[in-house]
């Protein structure tokens, strides 16, 4: 004779009740995940690309300062160099006559500063790293295991229940979340049947 739901033993029905719970809490968890607010994160990185510019603009502007001062610096160099060459041409010209080296040292000078007018400072340059200055990723409290890989099989076994009381009594809901199999016995008399599920389970439409 067949099994009911009433001759279910104490774990039997303990384990139905926790699928019941767990059954409970796909629907809201799904809505929780639809209407979860993600405006917070939209600002997080708004303010990392604020920061981001502000920190430019800083850095631009020191070494604005920095070339500025450089460039002083240079010119006022050159002009002195430019005004005691120009002393000791006066000086040559007003003795009428200058040694080979005189002339030799002379002419590189004025060289010199004329090679550095056009391009007497380099400025290097490199790309910003800004991929490795922010992250997006899940939080590791948040991280899902694959759920493409291969899960085990829990099987929940419920002997001698009949085929009819699953069709006719409560556990016919949990036709939505389970393989239903239906194998003998050892004495090849009694029939049992065993839910099959794989965590986490998602309901038929």
């Amino acid at each position: 004779m067949a099994t009911t739901l009433q001759d279910l033993s104490t774990d039997e029905k303990s384990i139905l009740d926790k699928i019941n719970q767990l059954a409970d809490q796909v629907d809201p968890l799904s809505t929780k995940i639809q209407l979860s607010d993600t405006t917070n994160l939209y600002d997080e990185l708004l303010r990392w690309k604020t920061e981001a510019y502000r920190i430019i603009d800083q850095v631009y502007e020191q070494k604005r300062i920095h070339l500025q001062t450089i460039i002083e610096e240079h010119k006022s160099k050159q002009a002195k160099t430019i005004s005691d060459t120009k002393d000791v041409l006066l000086q040559l010209q007003m003795k009428g006559h200058a040694t080979r080296e005189e002339l030799e040292q002379l002419e590189q000078t004025l060289n010199n500063v004329q090679k550095t007018i056009d391009k007497f400072i380099v400025i290097k340059t490199k790309s910003l790293d800004t991929n490795n200055s922010v992250i997006v990723e899940l939080n590791d409290d948040c991280k899902s295991p694959n759920l493409t890989q291969s899960r085990p099989t829990q099987e929940f076994t419920f002997s001698h229940l009949n085929e009819d009381d699953f069709k006719s009594d409560g556990l016919r809901s949990y036709a939505k979340y389970r393989n239903l199999g239906i194998a003998k016995a050892t004495n090849g008399m009694v029939l049992a049947h065993v839910i099959r599920f794989i965590p986490p389970f998602r309901p038929e439409e």
